[in-house]
């Protein structure tokens, strides 16, 4: 609780979807708040996320799910995300410590990097504490024992979204590479890491810690792979041999 009786915010990165991966700190900061918001999209249900923000959260603890708003328009997500930004500062103001709880980080490619704008926005004092989270990639390199950077490597790490033309830059600069946010877009990237001979150096890990998951170390296998398996996906490409 901060001064003058305004509670805190807190963004909650609970890990790729292990429980035992969930940070003491966390497991803290969640049994401890009035309420818990939970994102989800219009299609999906509470998913890891919601089973993490019922396990933990106090027998008082209100669970709130915020559905995020996935429109390309940019006026329409920044209303959206006001919206909640005002709901929430009116509970700060009555003394509730609040949390989001988001998959993996906090603070990678997450959206309560959206909120916690909207929030500064709303209410320039509030007190906010983001908590950090183990990443998706972090558990994919586990899973498939590639280090992510050793020696003087550096690492990229970039959405899949991107222009095709972007990835494959940075395939070729042979730095390590991590894609993220793949979804449909898994063939288009498969195709562009085989043609720069790149595939021996890469290795796919989906829904990491959570039911189905899938660990590939030959890309080649996920060629006739459903539309869904790029899906909380990660692709970690190795740094070149020039890179080592």
């Amino acid at each position: 609780m901060t001064g003058q009786n305004h509670g805190t915010f807190y963004g909650v990165g609970v890990g790729p979807g292990d429980h035992e991966l969930l940070t003491l700190k966390a497991v803290r900061v969640l049994s401890s708040c009035s309420c818990i918001y939970v994102p989800v999209s219009k299609f999906s249900r509470q998913g890891y996320v919601g089973e993490v923000a019922r396990r933990y959260a106090g027998f008082d603890c209100e669970i709130r799910e915020v559905v995020f708003c996935l429109s390309a328009n940019t006026t329409e997500r920044s209303r959206h995300w006001h919206e909640t930004a005002v709901e929430i500062a009116a509970r700060l103001r009555s003394g509730k410590d609040v949390a989001l709880v988001t998959l993996g980080d906090a603070m990678l490619f997450s959206t309560y990097i959206y909120l916690l704008r909207a929030l500064r926005d709303v209410d320039p004092g509030a007190a906010i504490e983001t908590v950090p989270g183990i990443s998706a990639y972090s558990m994919a390199a586990a899973l498939t024992d590639v280090p992510l950077g050793q020696g003087k490597q550096s690492l990229l790490v970039m959405p899949a979204v991107t222009d095709m033309a972007e990835i494959e830059s940075a395939v070729v600069d042979g730095r390590g590479l991590v894609l993220m946010k793949i979804g449909a877009r898994l063939q288009a990237v498969i195709d562009v890491l085989e043609r720069l001979g790149a595939l021996e150096r890469s290795v796919f890990v989906s829904r990491a810690g959570l039911p189905g998951q899938r660990v590939e170390t030959d890309l080649r296998c996920l060629r006739d792979a459903d539309e869904d398996a790029g899906n909380l996906a990660v692709i970690i490409v190795q740094a070149s041999e020039s890179r080592a």
